[in-house]
């Protein structure tokens, strides 16, 4: 069977590694999809599990550069019930007619298929129980079935959100690029809801943090389930975060009590001048800050502190506005700036190291 990650622009190498650290799943870029295969469904459970890179994540019928010409030699009687529903979604696709006529195409394709398979299914728009993908990846068109029914970057434990704050996707995104790794010490200062701790504790320790019963894969009449274990780490790794904020503390613990990391992070509520009382000196190997407009003048004293804090050849990585032209500290060696797509926007990241 072959699979795709649907990813956040900017996201699919780290999605390839992550495929390849979890399932040793070897796998093709398509601009931001990742495609691979597998026969077992249990590699798919422990992705759907654990993964934290897919916006989406779909078992593929097909590939075409022109949906006119698509065909699939998938047995849909693997995916689809008779009695059941499902409805078709074009991404990537500039056009609300244009993703019609494409959308149309594919529907054409895919009920003369089901008819010569005997499976009686109707399209419907507002809780189908499958969903078909149509992604273009700017060169051809990646067709399949949505595995879960819903965007799964978006995660339920962010019941207490901010503002400013991440999808989770993005927040694993900044973790994987600080260079942190299980057993490294990481701060995440100016924490918001959580999401950037959280996703660094679930990281670190393998938790789940999703649970598979509600998704549509396991209507599938070929699905058989492999029964893994939902926890394939320890629970040991502590991320340490602060916020000047208090409101921001106390969504930030709430969250990481849903998304049940509570004594593998520890969030408590600092201003950046505080923190040399706070930690000891050179103890951490990665700090993340995620700095809005309204940080960016304590700038000279969050360089001070991480200078103080951040061992030597540590990793410092800032997030803030598109806009903002960051100076750069002498103590401190660029070692890459990137836009990150964010919404109708960009985010800056820059990727630091102590000297």
């Amino acid at each position: 069977m072959k699979f795709a990650f649907l990813v956040s622009p900017g996201l699919a190498p780290f999605a390839q590694r992550e495929l390849l650290e979890l399932t040793q799943l070897h796998s093709e870029l398509l601009d931001n999809a990742v495609l691979f295969s597998t026969e077992h469904y249990g590699s798919i459970e422990k992705l759907l599990l654990h993964a934290q890179t897919p916006r989406r994540v779909i078992v593929v019928l097909g590939r075409c550069q022109n949906p006119q010409q698509f065909s699939t030699t998938e047995k849909l009687s693997s995916y689809f019930n008779s009695g059941k529903t499902f409805m078709i979604e074009v991404e990537n696709v500039k056009g609300q007619e244009n993703r019609q006529i494409i959308s149309k195409n594919i529907y054409e394709v895919l009920q003369h298929k089901l008819e010569v398979e005997k499976i009686e299914v109707k399209v419907e728009y507002k809780k189908p129980d499958l969903t078909v993908i149509v992604y273009f990846t700017g060169k051809e068109y990646v067709i399949g079935i949505d595995l879960c029914g819903q965007e799964i970057n978006a995660r339920d434990y962010r019941v207490f959100p901010h503002s400013g704050s991440l999808k989770g996707d993005l927040a694993y995104w900044l973790v994987r690029k600080s260079g942190f790794t299980s057993g490294d010490k990481l701060l995440v200062g100016l924490v918001k809801d959580g999401a950037i701790a959280i996703e660094a504790a679930l990281f670190a320790t393998q938790k789940s943090f999703r649970t598979l019963d509600t998704y549509c894969f396991k209507q599938f009449p070929s699905y058989n389930s492999r029964q893994i274990e939902k926890d394939l780490g320890d629970s040991k790794p502590i991320i340490h975060a602060f916020d000047n904020s208090l409101p921001n503390v106390l969504a930030a613990r709430k969250n990481i009590a849903i998304a049940g990391v509570k004594e593998n992070v520890d969030v408590q509520r600092y201003t950046p001048e505080d923190l040399d009382a706070r930690y000891e000196e050179n103890s951490f190997d990665q700090m993340i800050f995620m700095v809005t407009s309204k940080d960016e003048e304590k700038i000279n004293e969050l360089y001070y502190q991480v200078g103080l804090l951040l061992k030597k050849d540590g990793m410092l990585l800032i997030m803030g506005r598109e806009q903002w032209d960051l100076p750069i500290s002498e103590k401190f060696e660029l070692v890459s700036s990137e836009k990150l797509p964010r919404g109708e926007g960009y985010s800056s990241v820059w990727l630091l190291k102590k000297k």
